[in-house]
């Protein structure tokens, strides 16, 4: 048992050192390229990401957004719900997938970033912020409108 505990202390060690890393990035990226420079890379670049994860879940047979996005949210543990809303499909997560994202909101530009990339692989569609975790909220809730062709 004690082989697991030393193995679950490591893994907490190591995911505490990536969100600290990743968030003296972020300030090195607002620092030189500015808050929208920085903003825009993190969204092209998670935009990118989700893509090719979305991908990956229609060659593995799931053909419903909805489905494949809710597998791929609930692997990465953040709680998701989905409701429609005005037309739009409504995605909440209740955990935010990094620690302490109020000490750097641009993170949230990643996740928006994914569910965009991630979404219009089904289909042309906009993914617009509704409230973080990172903004005070008790969740995080993005809207997918999907787009008329």
């Amino acid at each position: 048992m004690k082989a697991r505990g030393d193995e679950e202390i490591r893994l907490r060690t190591l995911l505490a050192f990536y969100d600290s890393f990743l968030k003296l990035t972020l300030k090195g990226m607002r620092e030189v390229l500015g808050d929208r420079g920085a903003l825009g890379v993190l969204r092209f670049v998670a935009r990118d990401y989700g893509a090719g994860l979305a991908r990956s879940m229609r060659a593995l047979g799931r053909r419903s957004l909805k489905e494949a996005l809710s597998m791929v949210l609930e692997r990465a543990g953040v709680e998701p719900g989905f409701s429609e809303e005005g037309g739009s499909l409504v995605v909440k997560l209740k955990r935010c997938p990094f620690r302490r994202p109020e000490e750097e909101p641009l993170l949230c530009a990643i996740t928006q970033g994914l569910l965009e990339g991630f979404t219009n692989a089904f289909g042309k569609a906009k993914v617009s912020k509704l409230r973080t975790i990172a903004e005070g909220a008790d969740s995080c809730a993005f809207a997918i409108t999907f787009l008329e062709t």
